[in-house]
């Protein structure tokens, strides 16, 4: 029997993505097994901060996406790593490279009960060393204009809060956007970003 997960504490708690969504069994509440903050900017965002594996950070709200018996481990990784590389659907297979923006697949072994849990990181030279809130805020802001609609960095923000992932900067990242923009919300900041391209 396999048995497999992948565990989401990102955009991929709402948005598996068309091929991992069919193979998900069930679902398992959870916190990360490590630490997560908003420390590296996604060039498919727009140069957006995105959550990942950081000592500066915190555990947060995730789910474990438990797959179907019939996936084998080498597939799965390959999924996760189509769906974090928008290549879904080309049937590429996953292998580990070392630069500093490749996706690299992890297996967090007997988390939840479950035999192997895979997740998503990068090399630290990919990540921002020390994130601070201000400088998240500004690229968030600057990603609206470059992002394609809802990938920017205030609307994956929201999707996290919604989702209720909060990290150790959050609150502080929250308050620079509303800062920088001279919004009260962060949809209001979003718009305001949208009107000034």
């Amino acid at each position: 029997m396999n048995d497999i997960g992948i565990l989401a504490y990102g955009s991929l708690i709402n948005d598996p993505g068309i091929e991992i969504e069919p193979q998900i069994a069930r679902r398992i509440s959870a916190l990360t097994p490590f630490p997560v903050e908003y420390a590296r900017f996604s060039q498919k965002r727009g140069g957006a901060p995105t959550v990942v594996p950081h000592p500066s950070g915190s555990e947060v709200t995730a789910v474990v996406l438990v797959l179907s018996e019939l996936v084998l481990l080498d597939e799965a990784k390959s999924l996760l790593w189509r769906r974090e590389t928008h290549q879904m659907g080309t049937g590429r297979a996953y292998r580990e490279v070392a630069s500093e923006n490749a996706v690299l697949i992890r297996d967090q072994r007997g988390f939840c009960g479950i035999n192997h849990v895979l997740y998503t990181d990068f090399n630290m030279s990919g990540k921002i060393n020390q994130p601070n809130p201000r400088l998240l805020a500004e690229a968030a802001v600057a990603s609206v204009a470059k992002a394609s609609h809802g990938s920017d960095g205030i609307s994956y923000l929201l999707n996290l809060i919604e989702a209720g992932v909060e990290t150790a900067l959050t609150a502080d990242y929250v308050r620079s956007i509303l800062a920088v923009t001279g919004a009260a919300t962060l949809e209001e900041a979003r718009n305001l970003s949208a009107a000034r391209v």
